[in-house]
């Protein structure tokens, strides 16, 4: 083979993976475009497919589904941006204002999208990792040390509490609540779950 023959073959490799990375970006467009417009459970895949101009066949070569097409969207939205960054002194404020943003209404377009669809077991599976991947074990991590885990394993479930209230109260969980003091009382509640050790009987 010459190498002519040799650059020929890799432009047209070069060219293949770029193809294929536009292709699942487009992919990953219309499902984010289409989740937010009508949700996850009303929108199929044949329709995001349709929408991004590519055979279905491809979402489940690139996604494995239309699930694992929901989670690396899901992936593309920070959780809590910046929040595991900076004085450790302040993690518990900063968490707390996180979760005070959310019970009152600040979400992105997708994630209020995403709201209405919180009883679907693919939805509820990807959350589930999701809090595993971006909030458990980067809190895990940011904390180190001996302890880490059971404090990281506290805050997870008073923000995993938190949802499933919501699930239950919908918008109306803590809508009459005044920002700041629930700022406070959710700063209190994760310093408790954030603090290295116990004593019995404390």
């Amino acid at each position: 083979m010459d190498r002519s023959e040799t650059a020929r073959e890799c432009a047209a490799d070069s060219a293949r993976v770029r193809d294929r990375a536009a292709t699942r970006r487009r992919i990953l467009d219309s499902a984010r475009e289409l989740f937010t417009a009508d949700g996850y459970t009303q929108v199929s895949s044949r329709r995001i497919a349709a929408h991004a101009g590519v055979n279905v066949a491809l979402i489940n070569r690139y996604f494995g589904a239309k699930r694992g097409l929901l989670a690396e969207v899901i992936a593309g939205e920070a959780v809590y941006p910046g929040v595991f960054e900076g004085d450790p002194a302040t993690l518990a404020r900063r968490i707390a204002e996180r979760l005070a943003a959310r019970v009152h209404g600040e979400a992105t377009p997708l994630q209020r999208a995403l709201d209405g669809a919180s009883g679907d077991p693919d939805l509820k599976a990807v959350y589930d990792e999701r809090l595993k991947s971006a909030v458990l074990e980067p809190l895990e991590k940011y904390l180190g040390g001996a302890g880490a885990r059971t404090r990281a394993l506290s805050v997870a479930a008073v923000v995993l509490g938190l949802a499933g209230l919501r699930r239950v109260e919908g918008g109306a969980a803590f809508a009459e609540c005044d920002r700041r003091e629930l700022t406070e009382r959710f700063t209190r509640i994760i310093e408790a779950c954030l603090e290295e050790s116990v004593s019995p009987g404390g």
